[in-house]
């Protein structure tokens, strides 16, 4: 006699081969989680978040001065260039008499901050030279002072 096979009888190992493909892709996507880059911009975020109200006050305190800033860079050459700074107040008078600071980073990779001191050109303007490491977009935060007065802004250059 003949017993007759079903049709049936791949279905279960369907149902385990589909399995092992979730399993799969599952520990693809946890190898990913655990060693790529987990989007954090701070180091301290909850301290920062808990220190918050003193960056709104900070902040209202540099609207209160009425200052404005500009930044501008131009190229000299390949990776190199002149960043300048130029400062008014309301009126659209050039500030005078401040010392300004210029923090350059990466946006993309950790490489260490180049802290460059500008300095005064006349009639509000401030500048210096930079050579950076690496061709491309960087962040400048630009913190101008005078006596208490404190006042920054940020910007993005693109450097060849």
């Amino acid at each position: 006699m003949t017993t007759m096979r079903s049709a049936y009888r791949w279905f279960p190992w369907s149902i385990a081969g589909a399995m092992t493909m979730v399993v799969a892709v599952n520990l693809v996507f946890a190898y990913f989680a655990i060693w790529s880059s987990p989007g954090l911009v701070s180091e301290h975020p909850y301290d920062e978040g808990n220190g918050y109200n003193a960056v709104l006050d900070a902040a209202a305190r540099q609207e209160a001065l009425g200052w404005n800033g500009k930044l501008s860079f131009i190229a000299l050459g390949e990776k190199r260039g002149e960043i300048a700074a130029t400062f008014s107040d309301r009126a659209g008078h050039p500030l005078d008499g401040l010392s300004v600071t210029a923090h350059i980073e990466r946006p993309i990779e950790p490489l260490p901050e180049l802290v460059i001191s500008l300095a005064a050109s006349g009639a509000g303007r401030y500048a210096a030279a930079a050579q950076l490491s690496r061709p491309g977009q960087w962040d400048v935060r630009i913190i101008a002072r005078r006596g208490d007065a404190l006042y920054e802004f940020d910007d993005r250059i693109f450097v060849k």
